[in-house]
Order: structure tokens, then C-alpha cells, then sequence
């Protein structure tokens, strides 16, 4: 027991605020973007790239969709532990454990990307025909009439989107919202210009849809 007590103590000296990380309210995506999201996104564009087959057209940055700008991370908080909020930076307390899940996590993680670069010729088809779009919310929504293949396609594509994020916003120790973000942050350097996703409109409160311009 004592030893578990030191072992927090030498975790916590330096920090600024020594708040539990488990203390620290979710993040609304729309308004309260953490540095937590530049790990997240780093292992979206990689796997975007093991999809797609090809580089990004361009860099997607929070702001070009109307959300804040993620907060960087200076010299020295770099590292899973290190954490910007909206309530400063924090280095949360953290026990070294052993994931005897991570591995598994890992293949099943390499076996859904598998999948979704099997499909992406269609899907990117259908992106491109304006057929669907990207949702902020991490999923292909439809934007026009679908024939039953197609919404096949769709649905299995969303439903291994869907696991992909659970599975890294327990990697990463994030929230799926997190994830989500980060993810469409991805797939937004890699749509052609006059597909349909969503930006963040300030005045209103609300995604709206619009075709990608640039």
C-alpha cells in the first residue's frame, strides 16, 4: 500500500493542476476541443491513408469547419499523460496497468480498417456522386435515393466506423465525441471537392451541410 502511495506522488509532482482525470467533465465537441484530440487525429490520418490508398489532398484543421483550434501542447507535455482542458493543462494520476484486452483490440482494430479499405472504392463513388455525405457525427449519411447494395454498403460501413471508435477512445483514454472529431478531421483531407459534410455554424448553434469547396 505504501508503495502504491509513492508511486502517485512522483506521477503528480510537476503539475499545475493535480485534478483526477476522471474528475474532468466530458467534452462537448462543438464547443471544447482538448490537446487530447492531436493523438487521436495522428492515428486517424495514418489509417485514413491504409483506406484510401493515397496521401491527403489537404490539412483539415478544427477552425476550417468552425470550431475552435486545438490548444497546442508545449514542450515538455507531450505524452499520453499530458492533457489540455478548458480548465488549464493537467497531468492526470495514473497507475501503470497491464491491458490484457490491448492486443486483441489491436487486431480487431487492423481487421476493420481492413474491411473499410475493401469497400472504398464504393463508398468513395458514392461520395464523390454525391450520393451520401460525411457527417460530423463520425457516419455516411445518405443525401439521395439508394439502391439496396448500396445502403448495404453504407450500413456496413458505419457499423465498423462505429466499433473503430470505441476501440481507439479506449486506446486513447478519450471520448468517443473525441474520437468522432478527430476521425471526420481525417476523412476531410481526403474528400473531392463538391462532396457533401458538415461545418459548424457559430451563430446558430447548428452542423450544417455544404459542399466541400476547396
Amino acid at each position: 500500500m505504501k508503495r502504491m502511495q509513492l508511486l502517485v506522488v512522483l506521477v503528480s509532482v510537476g503539475c499545475i493542476r493535480t485534478r483526477s482525470e476522471v474528475a474532468v467533465k466530458p467534452v462537448d465537441i462543438n464547443l471544447n476541443i482538448t490537446g487530447r484530440l492531436e493523438l487521436v487525429i495522428t492515428d486517424a490520418r495514418r489509417q485514413q491513408e491504409q483506406i484510401t490508398g493515397a496521401k491527403p489532398k489537404r490539412t483539415v484543421r478544427p477552425e476550417d469547419i468552425g470550431l475552435p483550434p486545438v490548444p497546442a501542447p508545449k514542450a515538455g507535455a507531450i505524452g499520453p499523460g499530458a492533457m489540455l482542458t478548458d480548465h488549464g493543462r493537467a497531468r492526470p494520476v495514473v497507475l501503470a496497468s497491464f491491458d490484457c484486452a490491448g492486443e486483441a483490440g489491436s487486431d480487431r482494430e487492423a481487421q476493420l480498417i481492413q474491411q473499410m479499405a475493401g469497400r472504398h472504392p464504393q463508398i468513395k463513388a458514392m461520395l464523390d456522386g454525391q450520393l451520401v455525405g460525411e457527417s460530423h457525427t463520425g457516419f455516411l449519411v445518405p443525401k439521395a435515393s439508394l439502391s439496396a447494395s448500396q445502403q448495404a454498403l453504407v450500413t456496413a460501413e458505419n457499423a465498423d466506423r462505429g466499433e473503430l471508435y470505441k476501440l481507439q477512445a479506449a486506446k486513447r483514454k478519450a471520448t468517443v465525441d473525441e474520437v468522432t472529431l478527430g476521425y471526420y478531421l481525417a476523412r476531410l483531407e481526403h474528400v473531392s471537392k463538391g462532396t457533401w459534410v458538415e461545418h459548424y455554424d457559430k451563430s446558430s448553434g447548428h452542423w450544417e451541410w455544404f459542399q466541400w469547396d476547396r
